[in-house]
């Protein structure tokens, strides 16, 4: 049905046994905007305009933001930049295909995302003032998604599909022969991946309990782990826990509990790494995508998509179709 209305991806429609139907087209309007939160939760203003958003991501100076915009009306996916100081909001990518899950280099000059001009969800970079078009980073007939870049700027953690090993994780130098290897491959699914701020350690997400959770393990570009579970690793969350993220000092790890509660555990990674107790600082705003969205934080600010103020938000309105089965025999 053209122009009809989605939430989460599924389509604003109903259906009754006696031959009614009910639905919403898009009205174009949007639901979400980037939002500012304290360590308690509490929003201190909002940063990019309405829109239907994911994977917000920040800058390496904390002045901008990268944040992946749907467009209902085409079905097309595209990056715009927001600039904090100056307010703006712009379209960083254009063209008719997908552009999504951006990530900052780590000079905070080229912005890592995957688009598929060729079919395939391949990896490209763009420098993030657009003063040149973007270039192929990345090619493999696998289905890829960024995750993080070094701080050193060296290695670039991705996330690739495969139907035997799920969800694994790689790493792809970003100098000398750029040839990938494997960090991470086992029978369960690795995703979300982040460096420590000294390079020496990986948190990332995986489903091996049976229900994802945070693990980390060391890395070091000449003991990767491949493709088994060798090596050691060490558990943050207990009772669930997706999309970690270390601070900048390398001292606490934050990430989402299942019901979408921020938590942080502190940590040291001196000799070796260790975890305290994860404790609760506050809800997130919102549950949709909680499994997939992203989140950033500078341990004072957190950065998070919020539902936009219900008395801003302009609904369409829904249509009665009777009988509509008929309506379909006669076409």
């Amino acid at each position: 049905m053209e122009g009809l209305g989605t939430y989460n991806d599924e389509g604003l429609f109903s259906a009754s046994s006696d031959g009614t139907l009910v639905y919403r087209t898009d009205s174009g309007s949007a639901d979400e905007q980037l939002t500012w939160f304290d360590r308690q939760g509490k929003a201190l203003g909002t940063a990019s305009e309405r829109g239907a958003y994911a994977y917000p991501a920040l800058s390496p100076d904390g002045a901008r933001a990268a944040v992946t915009r749907r467009d209902f009306r085409k079905a097309q996916y595209s990056i715009w930049l927001v600039d904090f100081s100056r307010g703006t909001f712009t379209r960083f990518t254009f063209g008719p295909t997908t552009a999504a899950v951006p990530i900052w280099s780590a000079d905070g000059k080229r912005i890592i995302f995957l688009s598929n001009p060729s079919g395939v969800y391949d990896l490209y970079q763009k420098p993030a003032d657009g003063s040149a078009e973007q270039e192929l980073l990345l090619k493999s007939d696998e289905l890829k998604e960024p995750e993080d870049v070094s701080r050193d700027g060296r290695f670039l953690l991705y996330m690739s599909i495969d139907p035997k090993t799920k969800a694994d994780l790689w790493v792809l130098p970003l100098t000398g022969d750029r040839k990938p290897f494997p960090f991470l491959r086992t029978e369960f699914g690795e995703h979300s991946a982040k460096f420590s701020s000294d390079g020496h350690w990986i948190a990332y997400t995986s489903d091996e309990s049976g229900r994802d959770e945070v693990y980390v393990r060391k890395f070091s570009p000449d003991e990767v782990v491949g493709a088994s579970e060798v090596g050691a690793k060490w558990q943050v969350s207990y009772d669930g826990g997706n999309e970690p993220l270390w601070s900048s000092d390398g001292k606490q790890l934050y990430y989402l509990a299942l019901d979408a509660k921020v938590m942080v555990a502190d940590v040291t990674t001196s000799a070796s790494f260790q975890a305290g107790k994860p404790k609760a600082l506050f809800q997130a705003p919102h549950q949709r995508n909680v499994n997939t969205g992203r989140y950033t934080v500078d341990g004072k600010r957190f950065l998070f998509l919020a539902p936009a103020q219900q008395a801003d938000q302009v609904q369409a309105p829904f249509t009665v179709v009777l009988n509509w089965q008929s309506a379909l025999q006669k076409q």
